[in-house]
């Protein structure tokens, strides 16, 4: 009797083993893709139904629209010196990015924005980008500032480039408060 009973029981569990073992296979194995689908619906819930994922590419004479506000390039120049500031490689020069920010979202009575919200990079950067340098001068932004919804502020944006770049793009990608990554958006721009 306790024979019978166990080799139920085996068979029982036996079942069960096979049935987790292909279970595991498909949630960590390539095989099946089931990662990939679980995976995708996290971010999809994760998302609450915010965008995200896509890269929009724009011109500099476009107003760009985020999700938190929209960024006009006003003008493009290069400079060698800047009151003063000189770049401490010869090879480099200074990119001022002219831009107005405005508040677009809703959501907050007001957005708090940093001048490393953007990033700048160049062909042989690669995937690399590079940061504007912190307020050294009036009429750049600052290094942090906040817009209430409506409001809109306006200035220089400073990067270090080398002077044989001519050709760049501005970067920007959403990070929602809950570190969330939204859209991420170029703005195309030469200085020739």
């Amino acid at each position: 009797m306790i024979l019978i009973y166990m080799r139920k029981r085996w068979g029982k569990l036996k079942k069960i083993s096979i049935v987790l073992l292909a279970i595991f296979l498909c949630v960590f194995g390539a095989g099946c893709g089931v990662k990939q689908k679980v995976k995708d619906f996290a971010t999809e819930w994760k998302a609450d139904g915010r965008e995200y994922g896509k890269e929009k590419t724009f011109s500099k004479d476009d107003t760009v629209e985020t999700a938190f506000f929209k960024v006009k390039v006003n003008s493009i120049t290069t400079e060698d010196e800047i009151e003063g500031y000189v770049p401490e490689d010869k090879a480099h020069q200074f990119i001022v990015a002219n831009i107005t920010v405005e508040n677009t979202y809703e959501d907050f009575e007001s957005i708090t924005m940093f001048c490393d919200d953007f990033e700048l990079t160049w062909e042989t950067l690669g995937d690399e980008t590079t940061f504007p340098e912190y307020q050294f001068y009036e009429e750049q932004l600052p290094d942090s500032y906040e817009l209430k919804y409506g409001e809109s502020k306006t200035g220089n944006l400073i990067f270090i480039t080398p002077r044989d770049m001519t050709d760049y793009r501005m970067k920007y990608y959403e990070v929602w408060d809950d570190n969330f990554i939204g859209n991420t958006y170029y703005i195309n721009f030469s200085t020739k």
